[in-house]
């Protein structure tokens, strides 16, 4: 289990599912498709790489698939991979920074993780087969953050699709694992009680709204005065607080998500521990934009799977097949 925690979605998840896993496999028939390898060089020491797999007869559409938190390579996700392939869509996958192929150390922060894709989307566009293609971005978990997160910067796809991702404010998950019972925060935040936990949290993130100019030092500051006002102790939230957390504390995805002018679909499961599904659903009734389609697969948590699935073994990327027929079949309508 790592032992750093970088505040951003990867706070929970990290240190949930961020074990080095040998849980990857390979495609299965993969002689059947064709392969090409693509690759970004980030500055001298670091290049990104990946792989676009495509039918061998004409294709239409291509989906890039932006993985969650953790050391993920190219080989996850490899049963919603090979179905996609089966039904004529192409997929491209890279390796995290420091993993697989890709060099450096590995750094999923969110700007990090951000920058890294848009390099090597920008090379993957100039490869001649992806030409007058329909190109589409699916972000699982922190890959839903960086693929808002390249939009936001002026990168559109035709199409997107966010799968068990965080809509409005990323920050709210935990108060949303904390009620769940995972004691992930109790380094983070202390506090007898789940209830006192989320007031903590709630606290917190009061101050950081109230004050989104404040740099972290300030914030901090600012932070100890409004809590002796409201009767907490430094040493109950004085761990949960850094750059990296108030950076993603002030993040707000609400306004994108309005202005989203694309074909994009929303899609998490009804059982999903780390995400809250019903918090998706309302955020997206106040966002009212006809762009964008919710789905809730039910029985199903963060990874599609059973909530019971062993993540440490390659069955937690078999995707129940009510979700990928359901992606398959959004994917086919888009029409531009």
């Amino acid at each position: 289990m790592k032992n750093t925690l970088l505040i951003s979605f990867v706070f929970a998840a990290k240190l949930i599912f961020c074990q080095t896993l040998n849980n990857e496999k390979e495609i299965k028939n993969i002689s059947d498709f064709d392969l090409i390898e693509v690759s970004s060089k980030i500055d001298n020491d670091i290049t990104i790489f990946g792989t676009l797999l495509k039918p061998k007869s004409e294709f239409e559409k291509l989906l890039i698939i932006v993985s969650g938190t953790g050391e993920i390579s190219q080989k996850a996700h490899n049963y919603l991979t090979e179905y996609l392939l089966e039904n004529n869509i192409a997929v491209f996958r890279f390796d995290k920074r420091g993993v697989g192929k890709s060099t450096g150390t590995y750094d999923d922060r969110l700007e990090t993780y951000t920058n890294d894709f848009t390099a090597i989307y920008h090379e993957l566009r100039a490869v001649n087969s992806v030409q007058n293609k329909t190109i589409g971005f699916l972000g699982h978990s922190l890959g839903g953050l960086v693929t808002i997160q390249v939009i936001k910067n002026g990168v559109k796809p035709n199409f997107l699709i966010q799968w068990a991702s965080p809509i409005g404010k990323p920050r709210e998950i935990a108060k949303y694992q904390i009620e769940n019972g995972f004691n992930n925060y109790d380094k983070y935040i202390s506090a007898k009680s789940i209830k006192e936990k989320t007031e903590i949290l709630e606290f917190v993130h009061g101050v950081v709204d109230e004050n989104v100019d404040l740099g972290t030092w300030d914030m901090w500051k600012t932070m100890l005065k409004e809590a002796r006002k409201k009767g907490f102790k430094r040493k109950q939230f004085k761990n949960y607080i850094s750059n990296y957390f108030v950076d993603f504390a002030k993040i707000d995805n609400t306004n994108t998500y309005k202005n989203i002018d694309l074909p994009t679909l929303i899609i998490i499961g009804q059982k999903d521990l780390l995400v809250d599904p019903k918090q998706s659903k309302a955020d997206l009734l106040e966002i009212e934009n006809p762009n964008i389609v919710f789905k809730q697969i039910e029985e199903l948590g963060h990874f599609m799977t059973d909530i019971e699935t062993d993540q440490s073994t390659n069955d937690i990327y078999d995707v129940d097949p009510s979700f990928k027929e359901y992606l398959v079949d959004w994917v086919n309508k888009i029409n531009l």
